[in-house]
């Protein structure tokens, strides 16, 4: 939404689980693309080894949890290298399990991370991308944001809400200068996934080859320099599962057979 034009020229992204995964994989190519970058985790070992891959770019320890501390970092990057023009919210955790049995900290943590963590970063750069008249805030959800699926029923709930979230404050500003956009794959190989494979957990993902992190961010790169206010990536099947998640008696009709062939392309 909001997406009035092209943006061209260098950006300073901020980027939230940066670390791993589809985090670094967007760090990489937003430098790649000549953006500058302030690459944020609560992994500190992990940002040190992107930091000697990459030394041109910044960064921060931070726990998107904690409001008071993306106050500080997003104050630091800005006070040392300038207005942040583009947050990346990609931060989230998956906790797999039937609903019952995973326990109440972990299903507050998935809420406080992957909801409450987007919610900290709009909360602390729209204020300055308003006072600027300029910004872009990309939330990465997940194919999650459409269709509920076994084993991850919190998981699936926070994607749902980042969708609804991102949509309605795009809509409250939606005369201002802002550009929102929301960023929905399909399974991607990634420390969250591989920890879900030796679970054998939410195996309902597995029913299509996972995608390496780099599709996810060249689609989140182009998304900077044309903002579009929703990315399926794949597109075809993003949109299937956007319309399947319309009917949840079909949704649980084929969810046997999905769970499967899930559980058929691990024993592979």
């Amino acid at each position: 939404m909001n997406a009035r034009s092209t943006n061209e020229g260098t950006k300073r992204a901020l980027i939230t689980g940066s670390a791993k995964g589809i985090g670094a994989a967007i760090v990489r190519l937003c430098v790649d693309a000549g953006h500058r970058v302030v690459a944020v985790d609560i992994d500190r070992e992990g940002l040190s080894r992107l930091r000697e891959e990459l030394p041109g770019i910044e960064t921060a320890i931070l726990d998107v949890r904690d409001l008071a501390a993306w106050e500080r970092v997003v104050e630091g990057a800005e006070t040392q290298g300038g207005p942040i023009d583009v947050l990346i919210n990609n931060a989230g955790v998956c906790l797999p399990g039937p609903c019952d049995q995973v326990s109440a900290d972990d299903d507050r943590l998935t809420v406080e991370v992957n909801l409450i963590g987007v919610m900290n970063g709009v909360r602390t750069l729209l204020p300055r991308f308003l006072a600027r008249n300029r910004g872009h805030v990309i939330n990465v959800a997940s194919m999650a944001a459409f269709a509920p699926a076994p084993d991850l029923a919190v998981y699936s709930a926070t994607k749902h809400a980042v969708r609804a979230y991102t949509h309605s404050c795009a809509l409250d500003h939606r005369h201002a200068p802002i550009d929102w956009t929301l960023v929905c794959p399909s399974a991607v190989e990634t420390p969250m996934l591989e920890s879900m494979r030796k679970r054998r957990a939410g195996v309902v993902v597995f029913t299509e080859k996972p995608m390496p992190p780099e599709r996810i961010a060249g689609a989140i790169v182009d998304a900077i320099r044309k903002p579009r206010g929703e990315v399926l990536v794949p597109n075809a099947r993003g949109k299937l599962i956007r319309f399947i998640g319309l009917f949840p008696g079909l949704l649980s009709r084929g969810m046997d057979d999905a769970e499967r062939r899930g559980m058929d392309a691990l024993d592979d």
